[in-house]
């Protein structure tokens, strides 16, 4: 669902921004939809009591992970990359660690997630070549990857918090 909501703004998510950027919403819907995201993470985790810790660790990671893209001199373009593309690298990431426990041989789940997420971004990157009113451009390509790798090193950070914190309040 993410891969698909990445390509279908190819055609409508240049004009869609512009609309917002003319009536002067744009900050306020990413605050909202990142607002959104944490609760979402909270409210997840609230249910599940078995993995409430990483509930909460993933809602702090996220939220230092937001106030630091809203100190950065991001255009909203590139803060849409580091959400998205890290959001489709944890995906990945998450399928893969999920095929492992199943039997199946993943090799090198992390390094594999980021390329995997990174590439989809090129190809994106590319695409764009083709649409009059997009833009290809190599810095997106590198906020893709550098995003994709931000997301897994976070799932894969948070997975080890949560191990850590656990055998520590068992001690």
């Amino acid at each position: 669902m993410v891969l698909i909501a990445i390509y279908a703004t190819l055609f409508f998510g240049g004009q869609l921004i512009d609309y917002m950027i003319e009536r002067r919403i744009i900050e306020q819907s990413t605050f909202y939809l990142f607002l959104v995201l944490i609760l979402a993470f909270i409210f997840s985790g609230l249910k599940s009591s078995g993995k409430r810790l990483e509930y909460w660790i993933y809602a702090g990671v996220i939220a230092v992970y937001g106030m630091a893209m809203l100190r950065m001199d991001l255009t909203t373009a590139e803060r849409s990359h580091m959400f998205e593309y890290g959001l489709l690298s944890i995906l990945i990431y998450e399928a893969l660690i999920e095929r492992r426990l199943n039997g199946v041989n993943v090799k090198f789940p992390v390094f594999t997630s980021i390329m995997a997420a990174g590439t989809i971004g090129l190809l994106d990157e590319f695409i764009q070549l083709f649409i009059p009113y997009r833009v290809f451009d190599f810095v997106d390509i590198g906020f893709n990857y550098l995003a994709s790798a931000f997301g897994v090193l976070i799932s894969f950070g948070v997975k080890k918090l949560r191990l850590i914190f656990t055998n520590w309040t068992r001690k």
